[in-house]
C-alpha cells in the first residue's frame, strides 16, 4: 500500500525532528537532525528516542491531538457519524462545516483519507521498530521495555482500522514491496494479531511508568504492564472472549494502589489516578478536545458564529440518555447559547478537557473506569452473571451520583433481566465514555444495535442510513495502487 510505503531514513528523520517539540519528560538529549537506520538501534538511548518518536508523532496526530484548526480526530468524527454529536450549522458556512457535513450525514468518499492513512503510518513505525528492536536484541539492556511499546503501540493503531474499515490488510514488515500488495486480511486475524501482541507486551513491561530512558516516571505517557492488559480486555471483549476480558480487566482493577476512580473533577487531568494510558500534547499545546467543543464563549450573537468555532454540539439523543441528576452532566458538558437569529438556542458540547494551560491534562486513551464497563458485560456474557455485572456498573455510578436529593441515581438491581443489563451497560458505556475514542459508534457495531439507531438517527440528520455504511471506504489512491485490495461495498 502506499501509505505504508515510508523510507527508512525519512521515518527516523521524523522521529528526530519531532523529539524537539516533545514534552521534556519524553525528551532524549540525541541529535535530531539525521539518524542512520542501524545507528538508530545500537544502543538503549538512541532505541528509546525512536520509541520516543513513535509517541510524539502521536502526539501531534491530527487522529488524537493535532492542530487547534483541525476537525479530525476519531473521537470527533465517529460521534458526528454515528448519534452522539450534531452539525449545528449547514455545509455552507466553511470549509470545516463541509468536511464535517460529511461524516453527519454518512456521505463518505473515497477521497476521505486522513484515517486510513495515518494509522497505516502508525503501523509502519511500528513495524520497522519491531524489526531493528529485534535484530539488535542483543546490543539492548532495555529491549523488555522497546519490544513491549511498540507491539503495544502496533495493536493500539490496528484496533482503530478494524472498526473503521472492517477486514483491513495485516501488514507485519516494514518491507513496502510485500505490504504494497497485501489483500484485506479478515477482521479475526487481524484482532487474533492484536491480542498476540498485547499478550507478549504485558509479559515483557514492568509495572512502574518509565520515560525514554527507562528511568521511573509520574507521567503515564508511556504503557506499562496493566496499560497492555487494559487494551487486551478491550480487544477481547470485542472478540467475544469474555473470560479473557474479565480476567485482563481484573488485573487492572486489582491494582488499586496505582489506580482509583478520583472524582469527576479529577478524571482528565494529567495522570490522574483513573488514567492507564494517556497521550501527551507536543510543548505549547493542550488536548485537542478542549479546542473542538469549549473554545466559543458561552454565549453566541448567532448559530453560525457558534458553528464557525465548534460545529458539533452533543446530540438530543446524547442528552436523554442522561438521568435526572446525573453529576455528568454537570461537570462533563458546557452549555453554549446564542442571542439572535437563525436559532436561539441553547447548545451543550462535551468538556470533559477544561484547560489551556500546557501539562494540565493529557488526551486519556485507556482509564479505569472502561476496564469496569468491560468487565461488568464480560460477567454478564458468562453464564448470565447479572449480580456481579451489575456491581461494577454501581461503581461507576456511584461516582456520578449527588449527594442531594436522595435517592438520585440509584444502583441497578441485582434482580433485573440480563437483557435489561446489557441495555444498562451500554447506557452506562454512552453516558461514561461519550466523545472519548470512538466508542459509541464502536459498540453500535460490535453489538448488532447500529442499523436500527442510525436508521432513527439519519432521520432527525436529514440523511439515509444503510447497513454498508458502517464500513468506511479505503482511498482510491490505495485500490488504485494495490490490484489486490478491495474497496468496501458501494463505495466508488
Amino acid at each position: 500500500m502506499k501509505t505504508i510505503q515510508i523510507y527508512i531514513f525519512t521515518a527516523l528523520a521524523l522521529f528526530g525532528i519531532l523529539l524537539s517539540g516533545c514534552k521534556k519528560f519524553l525528551e532524549i538529549p540525541l541529535p535530531t537532525d539525521r539518524f542512520a537506520t542501524e545507528g538508530a538501534y545500537l544502543n538503549d538511548n538512541s532505541t528509546g528516542a525512536v520509541l520516543t518518536g513513535i509517541f510524539s508523532t502521536a502526539a501531534g496526530s491530527i487522529l488524537y491531538n493535532g492542530a487547534s484548526t483541525q476537525y479530525e480526530t476519531i473521537g470527533f468524527r465517529t460521534g458526528l457519524y454515528a448519534d452522539d454529536l450534531t452539525q449545528i450549522q449547514a455545509a455552507s458556512v466553511n470549509a470545516i462545516a463541509a468536511t464535517t457535513s460529511q461524516f453527519y450525514l454518512n456521505g463518505l468518499t473515497s477521497t476521505n483519507s486522513t484515517q486510513w492513512i495515518t494509522l497505516y503510518r502508525q503501523v509502519y513505525n511500528c513495524n520497522l521498530t519491531i524489526e531493528n528492536v529485534e535484530s539488535h536484541k542483543g546490543n539492548l539492556a532495555r529491549y523488555n521495555q522497546w519490544m513491549g511499546e511498540a507491539l503495544f503501540m502496533r495493536a493500539f493503531s490496528y484496533f482503530d482500522l478494524v472498526n473503521l474499515y472492517g477486514d483491513v490488510p495485516l501488514a507485519l514488515s516494514s518491507d513496502y514491496s510485500i505490504t504494497n500488495f497485501l489483500p484485506r486480511a479478515p477482521k479475526a486475524q487481524v484482532y487474533a494479531q492484536m491480542a498476540a501482541d498485547l499478550v507478549k507486551a504485558e509479559s515483557l513491561l514492568g509495572e512502574t511508568y518509565l520515560d525514554g530512558l527507562s528511568a521511573t516516571t509520574p507521567n503515564r505517557t508511556r504503557p506499562n504492564k496493566f496499560a497492555a492488559a487494559a487494551l487486551l480486555a478491550r480487544v477481547y471483549l470485542y472478540m467475544e472472549n469474555y473470560a479473557g476480558a474479565e480476567a485482563e480487566a481484573t488485573k487492572v482493577i486489582a491494582n488499586s494502589a496505582l489506580y482509583q476512580l478520583p472524582a469527576l473533577t479529577n478524571v482528565f487531568l494529567a495522570n490522574s489516578n483513573e488514567t492507564i494510558w494517556a497521550i501527551a500534547p507536543v510543548t505549547g499545546s493542550v488536548v485537542r478536545d478542549y479546542y473542538l467543543y469549549t473554545t466559543a464563549p458561552a454565549v453566541n450573537a448567532t448559530q453560525v458564529a457558534l458553528a464557525n468555532i465548534s460545529p458539533g454540539t452533543m446530540s438530543a439523543s446524547l442528552l436523554n440518555s442522561f438521568e435526572a441528576n446525573d453529576q455528568r452532566i454537570a461537570n462533563w458538558t458546557v452549555l453554549k447559547t446564542t442571542s439572535t437569529a437563525p436559532v436561539n438556542g441553547q447548545f451543550y458540547y462535551p468538556a470533559k478537557y477544561k484547560s489551556v494551560v500546557n501539562g494540565t491534562e493529557f488526551l486519556i486513551q485507556l482509564r479505569l473506569a472502561e476496564q469496569y464497563l468491560i468487565r461488568a458485560e464480560a460477567r454478564l456474557k458468562q453464564n448470565n452473571n447479572v449480580t456481579a455485572a451489575v456491581q461494577d456498573l454501581n461503581l461507576i455510578r456511584q461516582r456520578a451520583r449527588p449527594a442531594t436529593p436522595a435517592g438520585a441515581l440509584p444502583d441497578y438491581p441485582a434482580t433485573i433481566s440480563p437483557d435489561a443489563c446489557m441495555d444498562a451497560i451500554l447506557k452506562e458505556r454512552r453516558t461514561e465514555l461519550f466523545s472519548e475514542s470512538g466508542h459509541r459508534f464502536y459498540d453500535l457495531k460490535r453489538t448488532g444495535r447500529i442499523d436500527a439507531v442510525m436508521t432513527a438517527a439519519a432521520t432527525i440528520k436529514g440523511s439515509t442510513w444503510a447497513s454498508w455504511k458502517q464500513i468506511w471506504p479505503i482511498p482510491l489512491n490505495d485500490i488504485q495502487l494495490n490490484p489486490n485490495l478491495t474497496q468496501a461495498p458501494n463505495y466508488q
